[in-house]
Order: structure tokens, then sequence, then C-alpha cells
């Protein structure tokens, strides 16, 4: 059996918020390439804290910046990942946080990604004044372990005082950012970068691995890195009343990122439980 096409590779990782760590272990495991690092500004393309607004989504400003290292170093292979972290939009009254991380290959025209969605994030907020207990706050916000940002109310564009991780730093930030605040509150919330979040690197780590394990894969049929899950084959009978579902989810479909190759994968279900069946369960 041959190598894998990108062992021994270099794969340009553009970030400055010190990814590498999170994202070389699993590619160093199943991939074997040279991944390392291209410290770039990609705070240009949006930040967490709202100064520069995304305009692309996730996954396309994850290509973005994987180009962006790429043409720096002047290679055709290059990666990056890209999170959110807000309402979550399916379970209701929760925060989520999705990371997308991508693989870009110029050279052959494929871009293969996997996404991670996870509840377990530290993100939280609040907005208060000079001298007032945080004590609850903090707690929540798991500080110092988790760093926080410091801003004016009302106020996102300027005065943003990141990576915070002491009380004296924090009252140092909520004192001066209340001056520059209309009515002297400020808004304090989580860092959510990478660097200074470590429940978003746990997840950062995950969509690594699932990243990894993709793109180790190659088509059965071309060869081509980044085989993996496409969709779903749908449609379900309910094993009480045997009525058909038509959106229940019964089989993965497996895909190639490059050529039109599907196959049927892993069967999810064969019946459809009555408690989701819009008939018995109504």
């Amino acid at each position: 059996m041959s190598a894998h096409p990108y062992v021994h590779k270099k794969i340009a990782l553009t970030t400055k918020h010190d990814k590498l760590r999170l994202i070389k272990p699993a590619f160093d495991e199943y991939v074997g390439c040279e991944l390392f690092e291209v410290n770039l500004d990609t705070d240009k393309l949006g930040t967490f804290s709202g100064e520069i607004e995304r305009v692309a989504p996730p996954r396309e400003t994850a290509i973005q910046k994987a180009r962006i290292g790429m043409k720096k170093k002047g290679l055709s292979l290059g990666t990056a990942s890209e999170g959110s972290v807000g309402p979550d939009p399916i379970v209701p009254f929760i925060h989520s946080n999705t990371e997308h991380l991508v693989l870009v290959d110029d050279e052959i025209g494929i871009v293969i990604s996997e996404t991670y969605r996870s509840f377990e994030i530290t993100a939280t907020t609040i907005t208060a004044a000079p001298g007032q207990d945080l004590t609850s706050f903090l707690e929540k916000a798991d500080f110092p372990n988790h760093a926080l940002i410091v801003r004016p109310n009302m106020q996102i564009s300027s005065n943003c005082i990141k990576g915070i991780n002491n009380h004296e730093q924090l009252i140092t930030a909520i004192e001066k950012s209340s001056k520059y605040s209309h009515n002297g509150f400020v808004v304090i919330e989580s860092d959510l970068r990478a660097m200074h979040s470590p429940s978003r690197q746990r997840n950062i780590e995950e969509v690594a691995k699932l990243l990894a394990m993709r793109v180790n894969l190659l088509c059965p049929n071309c060869q081509i890195p980044g085989w993996g899950r496409v969709g779903y084959e749908k449609g379900l009978n309910c094993s009480e009343c045997e009525l058909e579902n038509p959106d229940a989810i019964r089989q993965e479909k497996l895909g190639c990122v490059k050529c039109d190759h599907v196959e049927l994968g892993k069967v999810i279900a064969s019946v459809l439980d009555p408690a989701q069946c819009n008939f018995c369960n109504p």
C-alpha cells in the first residue's frame, strides 16, 4: 500500500491565537504531514469581541485564513480554523461553540472540512460598575482560568481591554473603561480567543481529530484524501403504526470531495421510534 499523499508534506496553519499545539497532534497521528504555524493577523477577517465584523460564513472565513498563510509561504497546502459562540440554533436558552476546520489543497483543487459543535463552552457576560461584587460572576466565568475582556458599556468598536487573567488587571481595566462609558458601567465578558479559552481549546482539539481522520481516508474511486460523510439517506417507517417519516435519518452517505463517487455508510436506524412519529406523537 502506497504512502498517504500528504506524508511529510509541509502544511501551513494560519493563526495568531496559538492553535498549533491544539491541531498538530491529530495531524501527526493520522496524516504524518509537517504542520507548522504561520502567525499572521487573521483578526482582519473578524473578531469575537466585535470590533471587526465577520462578513463571510465560518467555513469560508477559515478557507480565507488558510489561503493567507499559503500565499505567505508559497505553498499549495494550508489549514485554518474559525469558531463561533452564541445561542444554539437548535436547543433554546443555551450557548454552544461550533468549530470549523479546513484543509485547502490548491494543487488538486479541493477543500476538506469538518465541524464540531459543543455545549461545553465557558461564555459569560455582565454589565457592572466599578467596585461591584463580582464573586458569583467570576466563578461562573471560571476566572482566571478563562481570561476576560472589559470594555465601556454600549461601546464595542474601541477601548476593549483583552486577555485579563488576574484580579489586579481586572480592577484596573474596569476603572479605566468606566471613564469612557456614558453611564460609568462596563461590560465584562469571556475572552473567547483560543489562547485564552481552555473550554474552546478542547473543542478545537476535537475538530482537529475529526478533520485529521477524514484527511487520512482516501476515496476508494480516485484515491483523493477527504473521504467521509457528505449527508444522510432519509425515510423510516414507524415501528408502531408503520407510517413513513420521510425526514427521519436512516443511514450515512459517504462521498468524495473531488469526484462524484458515493457509497452508503453506517446504518443509523432501521425503524422509527414512535416517540418521533408525527402520527403516534403529534
